[in-house]
């Protein structure tokens, strides 16, 4: 098994190659930098985008609280159907029981 494994490796090797390998290297090497490049920037906008976060989370919280707040001492508006309610078709359905 190991003879005819090496055999086919020598004609594998002594093949010629389909594509142009010349610039491979270099594409290799501008793929990482631009990687490095990118994962840098996330790096340094980190603490920008946790800021952010924590920003949107306080105002979020403290306008929610704003507004809860308000609607606790609001005295509520009687509505048309609060008025008739004992006229509601479930209201009189119970009456039937």
């Amino acid at each position: 098994m190991d003879d005819r494994l090496d055999q086919l490796f020598e004609r594998l090797a002594a093949t010629p190659t389909d594509r142009s390998m010349d610039l491979l290297d270099l594409e290799i090497g501008r793929a990482i930098s631009r990687r490095r490049g990118e994962t840098r920037t996330a790096a340094a906008l980190a603490p920008v985008r946790m800021a952010s976060v924590g920003m949107a989370l306080a105002m979020g919280v403290t306008v929610g609280g704003v507004i809860a707040a308000t609607a606790i001492g609001v005295p509520r508006q009687p509505g048309a159907f609060l008025l008739a309610g004992n006229l509601a078709p479930s209201a009189l359905l119970e009456d039937a029981r």
